[in-house]
């Protein structure tokens, strides 16, 4: 009988690019260990989308679902309160983490990104460059931390 499940729409596609693109963050994390040398670190690609509207999050949360791409999802409050004395709003949170999950979403979602595509090609990159090994325990190469160290650079603060 096939997938029953409905498809997302090109409609759909577009919008999940688009909160994307001004909402959501891709990285390669850089975990510590205990000796601090960077050939020894562990590195993890994501993706991350934070935001604070519940329908928005209702939208994301149904259309990923659909398209059978994995996440994890959190919900929080911040700590302390705004200016006016209002407590922060509750925040969403959906994480996309892992070789296997960060490459699916973002093999689906590139062709559609704009401002976070050059982002997306590095970690596509990284993560074809990690599967080139025959053991997933094989430590990172000097490519892998300088695809790393890359995305830190895109992601840093332009002010």
């Amino acid at each position: 009988m096939g997938n029953q499940q409905a498809k997302v729409t090109d409609i759909e596609y577009g919008w999940v690019a688009g909160f994307f693109d001004g909402e959501g963050s891709i990285i390669i994390s850089i975990r510590s260990n205990r000796n601090k040398k960077l050939k020894n670190q562990k590195l993890q690609p994501a993706c991350v989308i934070v935001a604070t509207d519940p329908a928005s999050f209702d939208r994301m949360h149904t259309i990923l679902e659909r398209a059978g791409l994995a996440h994890h999802v959190s919900w929080s409050r911040p700590p302390g309160t705004m200016v006016s004395g209002q407590p922060y709003r509750l925040a969403w949170r959906i994480a996309i983490v892992g070789l296997s999950r960060t490459e699916r979403f973002l093999s689906w979602l590139m062709p559609a990104l704009s401002t976070k595509q050059e982002r997306a090609a590095v970690c596509l990159e990284y993560i074809r460059q990690r599967r080139t090994h025959s053991d997933p325990r094989t430590p990172i190469t000097d490519d892998e931390i300088a695809l790393a160290l890359k995305m830190r650079e895109l992601n840093a603060s332009k002010k």
